[in-house]
């Protein structure tokens, strides 16, 4: 289960939050937090997203954070204050093949609908097919709620690449190299695209 926080700040201010909300979170017991800067949709702005085994593990880090004598909202508020929201939402991994970590990730990112969730499923063997022959290290599709997406239709495709090169040379290969299109093409008429950005990863750390 993961939780992100989409929004606007500054370099300084978002590298200080992730300090204090890095540590906050380790003590939670959550798996793991990444910070990244965005390009494309909401362009500019950073996610937080943070990492929980199962939708218990995140109410209990958001208990911890809520209670009385926490005191984090008075630790971020300054950091707070410097921030703008852009959106909030949770996911749930519905197929994928991402593992471990890399030193220099960037993430290629699909928000789109679709009601046949099966069909969902079933894209991942196609489009891992051809995302692998252009360089990709692995391929995530999750279930996303809350926020605007609170629908069982509502999805992130997630592609991982070592650098925004390997990911620019995959999309040269897919959209013009390959019959990546005409292959996925009844799929793709299944689908209604959101949102469509790329994440370059700033700050990371593994708890678990």
């Amino acid at each position: 289960m993961i939780v992100g926080w989409k929004y606007r700040t500054t370099f300084e201010n978002a590298h200080d939050s992730f300090d204090k909300i890095a540590k906050f979170q380790k003590e939670a017991g959550a798996d793991w937090v990444i910070t990244s800067i965005t390009t494309g949709g909401d362009n500019g702005s950073f996610i937080t997203a943070v990492g929980f085994e199962n939708m218990q593990a995140y109410g209990k880090m958001d208990d911890m954070w809520n209670a009385p004598d926490s005191k984090m909202d008075e630790m971020m508020a300054a950091n707070l204050s410097k921030s703008e929201g852009i959106e909030t939402y949770s996911m749930n991994t519905l197929v994928g093949n991402i593992e471990g970590d890399q030193p220099n990730t960037v993430f290629a990112n699909w928000i789109f609908e679709c009601d046949d969730q099966q069909a969902v499923k079933d894209s991942h063997e196609l489009d891992w097919k051809y995302y692998k022959e252009g360089g990709c290290s692995g391929i995530d599709i999750h279930q996303m709620n809350g926020g605007d997406y609170a629908s069982n239709g509502t999805y992130m495709f997630v592609a991982r690449f070592n650098s925004m090169e390997q990911l620019g040379s995959c999309m040269d290969h897919m959209w013009s190299k390959s019959d990546y299109m005409k292959s996925s093409a009844d799929y793709h008429s299944k689908i209604k695209i959101i949102k469509n950005f790329n994440a370059r990863v700033l700050r990371s750390e593994r708890f678990k």
